[in-house]
């Protein structure tokens, strides 16, 4: 259940006045754990933006320009290389809209 900025803003001016939580969570009805949550968050009592906080560990140009000079690489090789998942790295491939086939000519046996 989302709770609206009026209320956080009610529950935390309560505390900030020298209420406890134990008595806010009584006074107001909600989880405990709610409270934490709202005092943690910024000043403003804005909630945070979902999604990926940092930014990614590799760079997109140099991952397609590896790609191009090592295309039979594996995807656990580009991954240990830039120290992430191999699932990232497909992930990143899908987004560069980037197909990697495997050259089957390499790949038979001799006759």
């Amino acid at each position: 259940m989302a709770y609206g900025k009026d209320f956080r803003r009610l529950v935390l001016d309560f505390v900030a006045k020298g209420g406890s939580k134990t008595e806010a969570v009584r006074r107001f009805g909600i989880a405990r754990s709610r409270v934490y949550v709202w005092l943690k968050q910024s000043p403003d009592h804005k909630p945070g933006k979902p999604g990926p906080k940092g930014s990614r560990k590799y760079d997109q140009e140099a991952l397609r320009a590896e790609v191009k000079a090592k295309p039979d690489a594996l995807l656990r090789e580009l991954a240990a290389s830039r120290g992430v998942s191999i699932n990232s790295i497909f992930l990143a491939l899908k987004r560069m809209k980037t197909v990697r086939k495997k050259n089957s000519a390499l790949r038979r046996k001799p006759a």
